[in-house]
């Protein structure tokens, strides 16, 4: 009998907003069903046409990076190639492994077992290598208008999470803390073979980054806004990663207090995208910025 083969699987994630979506080539970015119209903030993952070690399949569906395990290498070591060397992404990039998907017939003709791996890369270095190696692309997890168009059609109190590949009810005494994958709520299947499922488990993990009192970026590793942003788009930023929406005043006592990650900005919006006076800018503390080396990582970040 074959041997069965081992290969990780990376959900990369990264943030993009459609008034800079002219930054990146629009043919390899998947919003779903909101292709006609603007998306607001969206949250991405990383995709590839096809990977060395995937089968071949009928499905024209995208999948996301894998890479066979080397004899020579750990599995963190392998996921760590697959982002630097397969993808070419240069930059450190944080990941956690996720999750075993060994299902013996997940793949046609062959036995592979698949570990998962997540991380956040900022857009600057992801549109460099997009529609590079096996035509990297993005497809879109979760997005402000998905949210809106959600809670207009189902609401969002029922639910603990919402995204594009799936979501998990508030349990209940007559219903248990139930999941539906993206084929079970109409808006799939998105990936190939059992892709979805790796995304809709990373993007649970990734929603801890906006839990409690973490600061995200140290978590994520990863800055994910520009240098100054407004409140209201690090609100988006929150509302769109855990596929929520929050009440403005209370996000903000949440993040506006004496232990803050973030204080008001020197820079000024110097061409303002709404109308109205100019905004409060602000910026992460620089012992809260991952780029900053007076950043305090602690341990790993965990």
């Amino acid at each position: 009998m074959e041997s069965s083969k081992l290969v990780v699987t990376v959900a990369l994630f990264t943030v993009l907003e459609d008034f800079n979506l002219y930054t990146v080539p629009t043919s390899l970015v998947s919003v779903g069903s909101v292709s006609d119209e603007k998306f607001g903030m969206g949250l991405f993952v990383v995709t590839r046409r096809t990977n060395d070690v995937s089968l071949a399949s009928d499905s024209e569906r995208r999948v996301l990076p894998a890479s066979e395990v080397r004899p020579t290498e750990s599995i963190e070591e392998a996921a760590q190639r697959l982002v630097r060397e397969d993808l070419g992404i240069s930059v450190p990039v944080k990941l956690r492994q996720e999750r075993i998907f060994d299902n013996p017939e997940r793949q046609r003709g062959e036995r592979v077992i698949s570990i998962t791996f997540w991380g956040f890369a900022n857009l600057e270095d992801v549109a460099p290598v997009l529609g590079g190696k096996e035509q990297v692309g993005l497809e879109m997890v979760n997005s402000s208008s998905f949210i809106d168009r959600w809670e207009s059609e189902h609401g969002l109190e029922q639910y603990d999470g919402v995204c594009r590949f799936g979501l998990r009810y508030v349990p209940m005494r007559e219903r248990g803390h139930d999941r539906r994958l993206a084929h079970e709520i109409g808006t799939g299947p998105i990936l190939d073979i059992d892709h979805d499922e790796m995304v809709f488990f990373s993007w649970r993990k990734l929603r801890y980054a906006f839990r409690g009192r973490l600061d995200p970026f140290r978590y994520l590793q990863a800055t994910a806004l520009p240098e100054a942003f407004r409140l209201s788009d690090l609100k988006e930023l929150n509302d769109i990663c855990r596929g929520e929406r929050s009440q403005v005043d209370q996000f903000r006592r949440s993040v506006l207090n004496e232990s803050s990650f973030i204080s008001e900005s020197r820079i000024r919006e110097e061409k303002q995208r709404r109308p109205g006076k100019p905004a409060t800018l602000y910026s992460l503390q620089e012992w809260a910025n991952p780029s900053s080396p007076k950043s305090d990582w602690g341990d790993d970040g965990d």
